[in-house]
Order: structure tokens, then C-alpha cells, then sequence
């Protein structure tokens, strides 16, 4: 598939560890002008710290936040760093049996704007039995964790970055540049334990 650019993002992959399985989510960043490697050192320490005070306490504690793969989309050759220092590794809060690996909690991204391209989603996994209601997530650990990714996102923005959903393609044709839209809100999708094929051992 060919490189779609994306100007001025750094996409970060943030990387759980769960049950001998990784878990993966990407936050997309942008800046006004293209990154360089400063951004994104600076941008792995804020996100680190800020998914370890709101988001990992939600989850199992056999859940790791093990490292952070961060990439400036604006080329093919853009600059790219792997972060797993101060305060990773980070586990959870849970105790308890955890849930299968292939269970998730759906959280949309909203722009203010309708359509695929301008929405995104995020799936957070690594619960306990703990959190859970026979067949659906608490509800107070989903507000929790919406809670927190709000404060993630409100965190990562200032006056030179800002979180945005990224779409590179449009009624499935290829863009030649991505569009990226702020993101405006974030919406719990589901209540009900969802399970992700591609995450079963």
C-alpha cells in the first residue's frame, strides 16, 4: 500500500503488554509546522505520563504500558523514536482473574463533523473480572476510563500540538494527503464486553 502522507502528525502507538499478547492504540498529534525529533521526544514523556495517571489505573494489573513507538507522518522518511524509559513500564490496579485478551472497551472520537472520515476510534483492553457485570463492562469503569481519555487528550494539547483523527481515504479511495480534524469529544461506544478476533491467543 502506498505512504498517504499526513502533514505535520506524529502518530503515537501506544503498546500494552496483556496476557503474553500486545495491545496497541494510536494517538494522532499535530503540530503547525513538521515535527522534528525534539517534538517528539518531548510528546513521548507527556503521553507516557499521562496514560500512566489516567488511564492505567483503570485497568488489570496484568496489564503493562511497555513502551511508546512514535512517528512524524508528514513523509515516508519521517523521524521515528521508540520510548520505554521514566515511568515505564506501568501496570494496572485490578487484581482479580483478568478477563480474555480479545476483550475491549470502544471509545469514539468525535470532530463536531459527520462521516467515517471524521471520527475515530480507540480500543482499550487489559480488564479484570473485576470490572465486569457478566456480560458488560461497569459502567463506572467505561465513564472512568471516557474521563480519562478526555483528560489524555487535554493534556497532550497546547498552543503548537492538538489531537486530531486522521482519514486517508474517502468512500474507500485512496487520498493523496491525509485530512486531519481536531477532536472535539469523547463517546463510551459500548457497554457490552466486545471481542476482538485478532487479539485471541
Amino acid at each position: 500500500m502506498a505512504f498517504i502522507p499526513v502533514p505535520n502528525t506524529v502518530g503515537v502507538r501506544i503498546v500494552h503488554q496483556f496476557l503474553g499478547q500486545p495491545i496497541t492504540n494510536t494517538l494522532y498529534v499535530r503540530y503547525p509546522n513538521p515535527p522534528d525529533f525534539t517534538d517528539l521526544t518531548s510528546l513521548a514523556g507527556v503521553v507516557a505520563n499521562l496514560w500512566t495517571q489516567h488511564i492505567m489505573n483503570k485497568l488489570s494489573n496484568q496489564a503493562v504500558l511497555s513502551l511508546l513507538s512514535l512517528r512524524d507522518l508528514t513523509t515516508s522518511a519521517g523521524v521515528v523514536y521508540d520510548y520505554s524509559g521514566p515511568p515505564l513500564p506501568v501496570s494496572g490496579a485490578f487484581g482479580g482473574p483478568p478477563c480474555p485478551s480479545s476483550v475491549s472497551a470502544v471509545f469514539s472520537l468525535k470532530t463536531g463533523l459527520a462521516g467515517r472520515s471524521y471520527r475515530g476510534r480507540l480500543y482499550i483492553g487489559g480488564f479484570s473480572e473485576q470490572q465486569t457485570d457478566g456480560n458488560f463492562l461497569l459502567s463506572s469503569v467505561l465513564n472512568a476510563l471516557r474521563d480519562g481519555l478526555i483528560s489524555v487528550i487535554d493534556g497532550i494539547n497546547n498552543a503548537n500540538r492538538q489531537v486530531v483523527v486522521v482519514s486517508r481515504y474517502n468512500e474507500r479511495q485512496a487520498r493523496q494527503t491525509a485530512v486531519t480534524t481536531p477532536v472535539q469529544s469523547v463517546q463510551v461506544r459500548t457497554f457490552r464486553l466486545a471481542s476482538q478476533r485478532k487479539r485471541l491467543p
